[in-house]
């Protein structure tokens, strides 16, 4: 039997060509091409976050539907990785090398989201019954993810879950502002590595050998990421404190103890790195995948203590006063 990784590489890469059929470029003028569509409505703001403990009840995620369609290309083939990323993502390489060369920077994108609160539970720790819980029963591990340190969070599945959404959040708003197409396709298959990566986490860090189970926890988790996509839409579209709320509830499990300079600092590195995505082209996404998250989150640390120039003048007016 195949162990959990080549199972994991294996659905991994068959979901990878079946999404970037629309990219194949045809033999002929007409081409018949698989079309993914979008989950039929979208499900409301929620606040929930993911815990994994010893007794969990969850529900299977929903499945994608394909429709067929008939299109025609007339574009020629442009020469060069970044410019064919930029025409439609790939639309004029072959099928598989579409396949194969989109997959591997999606998956190095998605590793430079999924590394920032990533943490670890033994085989030695689970073997002797030593794993440490949280007061509501969440399973905790090492440290290993910078924004563990930097932040009041427990390295937990819920914590790298939240930190690793938020990050994609920020990717998939840049994505949006490719062709509908190659936009709805590149953001499935970039979805689906964190899916699949939350499995492999369920699976080796927490040692939930049911397949059924971690399906169960894959629908709680997938009804999240819709939330948070539109609690973070309306806080980017309206203000900070919006968005500080949807950071709050989220990142921080609506924690009433948590450091508010902190969550500032959250918000104020989401609001900078929107800035740098929107500047840069957004081919880049693909090209350099290691290079997105150009600020470091401390510097917004040193940002929200410095006192504004406004504050400055009015304790110094209460201090002549």
């Amino acid at each position: 039997m195949a162990c959990q990784s080549c199972r994991y590489q294996a659905r991994l890469l068959a979901r990878s060509l079946r999404a970037t059929a629309d990219f194949a470029l045809p033999q002929n003028s007409f081409a018949v091409t698989a079309r993914r569509t979008a989950p039929a409505a979208m499900a409301k703001p929620t606040t929930a976050t993911t815990t994994i403990t010893r007794t969990a009840v969850m529900t299977p995620p929903s499945r994608r539907y394909f429709s067929q369609t008939t299109t025609r290309r007339n574009q020629a083939p442009p020469s060069g990785f970044k410019q064919a990323i930029a025409s439609t993502m790939m639309a004029a390489a072959p099928k598989t090398m579409a396949a194969s060369m989109t997959t591997s920077r999606l998956e190095a994108l998605y590793k430079a989201c999924s590394s920032q609160a990533l943490y670890q539970i033994s085989e030695q720790e689970r073997a002797k019954d030593m794993v440490r819980m949280t007061t509501e029963g969440e399973e905790v591990g090492a440290p290993i993810g910078p924004w563990l340190q930097y932040f009041d969070l427990q390295p937990s599945f819920s914590s790298w879950s939240q930190a690793t959404m938020l990050h994609m959040y920020l990717v998939v708003a840049r994505l949006r502002c490719l062709d509908r197409e190659a936009s709805r396709n590149l953001q499935h298959q970039f979805i689906d590595q964190f899916f699949f990566d939350c499995e492999r986490m369920m699976h080796l860090n927490h040692g939930m050998t049911s397949s059924a189970l971690r399906q169960r926890y894959l629908k709680e988790i997938f009804v999240q990421w819709r939330g948070l996509i539109a609690a973070y839409d309306e806080g980017v579209v309206k203000d900070d404190r919006v968005l500080a709320a949807a950071v709050w509830r989220n990142l921080f499990k609506s924690r009433e103890d948590v450091d508010m300079r902190q969550v500032a600092a959250v918000v104020g590195w989401m609001r900078a790195t929107l800035q740098d995505l929107e500047a840069a082209p957004v081919e880049d996404l693909l090209v350099s995948p290691a290079k997105v998250f150009k600020r470091d989150v401390r510097d917004m640390l040193k940002l929200v203590d410095v006192v504004a120039p406004q504050v400055k003048e009015d304790m110094a007016n209460a201090g002549a006063a």
